[in-house]
């Protein structure tokens, strides 16, 4: 299973990070992604906050240009594997291993599309 953090620049110049997740070996067409304001493969704090976007199209896994309907442009700046993952309605455990190394993630839904990650790896 993949794992991928897009650069998403908007028109006016602002930009922040889309985390997509495919988390279940199932072809879906659509997977969950995050929007975060930190890349999650080098955080350096134990947590932050993500809201949860629609499910982004699985090829967005692996693109990188412009989007339509003036949205923009994106850019792959991490991709990864995620080695396990355990899905609930509002509670997410990740681990994911990207080139700078395996980081797991405890998250849960705090409010409407706000979800919080903290950081659960064992040597911290």
């Amino acid at each position: 299973m993949r794992t991928t953090v897009l650069q998403h620049t908007l028109p006016d110049g602002s930009s922040h990070f889309d985390w997509l997740m495919e988390l279940d070996s199932v072809e879906r067409p659509r997977i969950p992604t995050f929007r975060v304001s930190e890349r999650p493969h080098d955080a350096v704090r134990d947590h932050f906050d993500a809201e949860r976007l629609p499910d982004h199209r699985r090829r967005y896994l692996d693109y990188s240009g412009p989007l339509s309907r003036d949205r923009g442009s994106v850019k792959v700046v991490a991709m990864g594997t995620v080695v396990r993952a355990q899905v609930g309605a509002a509670t997410l455990r990740v681990e994911v291993s990207f080139d700078q190394g395996t980081r797991r993630w405890d998250a849960r839904c705090v409010h409407g599309s706000t979800w919080r990650f903290w950081c659960i790896d064992e040597n911290d």
